[in-house]
């Protein structure tokens, strides 16, 4: 039996994904001193938050490019290069639904087609907008949870998070009895591709006049038809089993193309992997930033414990800082509503980074921007309060 190149492309990444979330669960435990990525180096939609800071914050400040912002990046060249390449070859949600419907099949489990007759698939576009529109509001932290992919990198972390645990599970339910039920019609991440791909210079087309026959489409993961059209629509995933599939009409088959470039199957995906690669490395490297911080050589601070406020992801983000001998001593959080999972990286290591080094020039988590700026803020706002103490002496 001849395994497809993308279903081993899908297994090395979920394999990478699932080792970074093991050393990434031992470097909270302070098991590790390294981490290779975090969860939040991993989220797409991470990339999305610093943009919505950048027009809607005026307090935003430019800190580089974070690997979030790299993987948006890469997903948008890549949708216009590749089409939907990551949703069929490298997203771990889509390789989880492809697995559990093959479970579902080989159980003899009675399978559902759920045909786009009645224009289902424009639900992930409405869910996109509302996302945009909540996120540029100041609610994505309400919609944060409901994320099958936070819910699945949490997991492999080691950090339980009911909501996203219980989608993911219905998503795997559900995938035992029909195909990539989320990517077709809830995704907004797949929506995203969709509109770019359509602007883009990626397509899979066939010269053969198909008349309706659809043979090579008989294992297509959205459950696409051909009909009159020789292109592929924008919801094609570029999962590639029509161009692996032989017409039993003409040679003339699917193929993939770059513009009028003819790609083989390989080519497209060795390229798409060094495209997302070269622009996910190279990038945070070429446009690195820096976070600016307060030195505590240059502040004169009093002594005692300060109740420090900032605005977080979540909301209000209150801590203890202890000052004594004009060092920080210790800080504790107080209270916070910000999501758990990776968001718990910024106050267990910030405190640490910022009592070690004295310095409040620390990196903020990609992903967690918004709670790393809050838990600066109210360091400095409990400063703030230590020097005003002093010069009232």
């Amino acid at each position: 039996m001849r395994i497809r190149k993308s279903i081993i492309l899908q297994l090395f990444t979920f394999i990478f994904i699932l080792m970074s979330s093991i050393l990434y669960a031992m470097y909270l435990k302070g098991i590790l001193d390294f981490r290779l990525v975090s969860p939040s180096d991993l989220n797409p939609y991470s990339g999305w938050s610093h943009l919505k800071g950048f027009f809607t914050d005026v307090s935003y400040r430019w800190r580089g490019v974070t690997k979030s912002i790299s993987l948006s990046v890469a997903i948008t060249v890549l949708s216009l290069l590749g089409g939907r390449y990551i949703c069929g070859n490298i997203c771990p949600i889509g390789s989880i639904q492809d697995f559990f419907n093959h479970i579902g099949m080989k159980l003899k489990l009675k399978q559902s087609k759920i045909l786009n007759t009645i224009g289902l698939d424009l639900m992930k576009y409405i869910f996109l907008i509302v996302v945009i529109f909540l996120s540029v509001r100041g609610f994505g932290y309400r919609l944060a949870p409901f994320s099958p992919w936070l819910g699945l990198l949490n997991l492999l972390s080691g950090n339980f998070t009911l909501i996203g645990t219980i989608v993911l599970l219905v998503i795997v339910i559900t995938s035992l009895f029909t195909k990539r039920i989320f990517c077709r019609f809830l995704c907004p991440l797949g929506a995203y591709q969709s509109l770019v791909s359509a602007i883009g210079l990626h397509s899979v087309r066939t010269d053969a006049k198909c008349e309706g026959c659809n043979y090579c489409l008989k294992d297509c993961v959205v459950e696409l038809k051909s009909g009159e059209n020789p292109h592929m629509p924008p919801e094609c995933v570029s999962c590639l089993r029509c161009v692996d599939s032989n017409c039993i009409k003409t040679k003339d088959g699917y193929k993939v193309y770059l513009g009028k470039k003819k790609l083989s199957e390989n080519n497209y995906l060795i390229i798409g992997i060094i495209i997302l690669i070269s622009i996910y490395t190279i990038l945070p490297l070429s446009f690195s930033g820096n976070t600016g911080g307060w030195s505590m050589d240059s502040l004169d601070l009093k002594d005692g414990v300060y109740i420090g406020v900032g605005s977080g992801f979540g909301g209000r983000i209150m801590i203890d800082v202890e000052i004594n001998n004009n060092r920080i001593e210790s800080i504790n959080s107080r209270g916070h509503n910000e999501s758990s999972g990776y968001f718990e990286e910024v106050f267990r290591n910030h405190s640490r980074e910022i009592i070690r080094n004295q310095n409040l020039n620390v990196d903020v988590i990609s992903g967690a921007t918004a709670t790393s700026r809050g838990y600066l803020s109210a360091v400095r706002n409990a400063l703030s309060q230590s020097m005003e103490n002093r010069l009232g002496e």
